[in-house]
């Protein structure tokens, strides 16, 4: 009976996460306006360089959420989210390298956020730190990798293959996804996150309800991973990949 009550409970707080409203869970930070698309940015802290946390694949601000007050004791430090997570609107091409990075700097700029920047990426974060470098020299003074992502693999004809070692031609063959890719809906906050206080659990699962709930995995384009590929050979190219 107690398993029985203990799914009950744990259905009942999924089904309110999914029914709140967004004003429920107002964004911790700004939305800045970006060209008629708005962006979520949080910003604390003062001094420089300006931190910029960067998360890493259907990730949230928030999961800095433990971080940013420590480094805002010495600098000013900013969160935000990529066009079509959490609070911000989605974009023309999301999660791809081109896009992000411009996202960001035109964030940055409208959001009156003076650089120097200090970019720290989390996992996919990594490449599009690197890739912002790149873009916009003068306006980074270092780069920090968190656990980024360095081996990002795709299945094409059942065997597993790297990004940067299939083709142009292979990675557009495994997509879209099949419907069944979807799974349940979250019901619950897994390591890391399990670490965040109960109330940014709270938001944290509405939040990743919400991006299951838009997510349509045979909807899912090749855009974004191909522009991985691309980025992972340009860092190659200037590094020594053997290495």
């Amino acid at each position: 009976m107690r398993g029985y009550l203990a799914v009950i409970v744990v259905l009942a707080i999924a089904v309110q996460a999914c029914t709140q409203s967004p004003q429920q869970y107002p964004p911790p930070g700004r939305l800045i306006d970006i060209d008629g698309r708005r962006l979520h940015l949080h910003c604390t802290g003062k001094g420089s360089p300006t931190v910029v946390f960067m998360v890493g694949g259907g990730a949230f601000s928030i999961d800095w959420a433990l971080v940013q007050p420590k480094v805002a004791q010495d600098t000013r430090v900013c969160s935000y989210d990529r066009a079509g997570l959490a609070w911000s609107d989605p974009g023309p091409a999301d999660e791809t390298v081109e896009q992000t990075i411009s996202d960001l700097h035109i964030l940055l700029k409208n959001g009156e956020e003076k650089g120097p920047y200090l970019l720290v990426g989390a996992s996919i974060g990594g490449i599009y730190i690197q890739a912002y470098q790149r873009a916009f020299p003068k306006e980074v003074v270092g780069l920090v990798f968190s656990n980024s992502s360095n081996r990002i693999g795709r299945l094409v004809n059942g065997k597993p293959g790297l990004i940067w070692e299939l083709t142009e031609e292979q990675i557009p063959s495994t997509f879209p996804l099949a419907a069944s890719d979807k799974g349940p809906a979250p019901t619950s906050e897994d390591d890391p996150f399990d670490r965040l206080p109960p109330d940014l659990r709270a938001v944290r699962l509405w939040l990743d309800i919400k991006l299951w709930q838009r997510w349509e995995p045979t909807k899912e384009k090749p855009d974004s991973t191909l522009s991985w590929r691309k980025e992972f050979l340009k860092e190659f190219a200037e590094t020594d990949a053997r290495k």
